[in-house]
């Protein structure tokens, strides 16, 4: 069984994939910048990816404490705030959800500060911040990642496609034609994106790599 990994994968990953073959073409590139600091208090904080996660905390080391309620999408990204001694107030499965229940939230609670500070990349959807602002939110977006697509053309036939967002889809479409091979998707928002293109779209269980490989055996077996 021949599997095409959209990404580069840890040892410890790509050995959850012992006795399948494994190609890795990384379909998308991450560029963090330099020098973006945070220097007031952010009252109202959105991660939507770990990625803008890793960008503020890690690459660009801001202190936790400059953040007072902090909201996020996936438990990946939450993982990776608590890691970074962020306390979550409310995970959400996607962007639309966690957009529809902030603006419940803030309807329900006068005295909160109806404004949020987004962190995002530069290839985000548009989602959240159009249906905050329907409802009278307004967002500061901080764009803390660069998301560059490498497009590339896959001559070999896979098993199963694996795919890590969709941006990486975006880039995948543009270098290869659309076929019928399944394709795993590590959450609902990179998945809404397969199926614009692919017949066979599945979800991984968990929102992370680790999830993504197992649900891809689990299909593979079931064939």
């Amino acid at each position: 069984m021949k599997i095409l990994s959209t990404k580069i994968l840890t040892p410890s990953q790509r050995n959850l994939l012992k006795g399948f073959e494994i190609k890795e073409i990384p379909m998308i590139d991450i560029s963090f910048g330099n020098g973006f600091v945070i220097d007031e208090m952010i009252e109202n904080a959105v991660f939507t990816s770990a990625n803008s996660v890793r960008s503020v905390f890690e690459i660009h080391q801001n202190k936790a404490n400059w953040f007072t309620t902090v909201y996020c999408v996936g438990t990946k990204t939450q993982s990776l705030l608590e890691k970074y001694g962020i306390d979550v107030t409310i995970v959400a499965e996607n962007a639309v959800e966690l957009a529809n229940v902030l603006t419940q939230k803030f309807l329900k609670e006068t005295n909160l500060l109806k404004q949020i500070s987004w962190f995002c990349g530069n290839l985000k959807n548009d989602d959240l911040p159009n249906i905050m602002a329907e409802n009278g939110v307004l967002v500061t977006e901080y764009t803390v990642y660069n998301t560059t697509l490498i497009p590339k053309k896959i001559e070999e036939t896979f098993d199963a496609i694996l795919f890590y967002s969709p941006s990486g889809i975006k880039s995948y479409i543009k270098a290869n034609k659309i076929n019928v091979t399944p394709v795993i998707c590590i959450g609902a928002t990179t998945a809404t994106e397969a199926v614009e293109y692919f017949e066979n779209v599945y979800i991984s269980d968990t929102q992370n790599v680790e999830g993504v490989l197992e649900k891809v055996q689990e299909i593979i077996e079931d064939k």
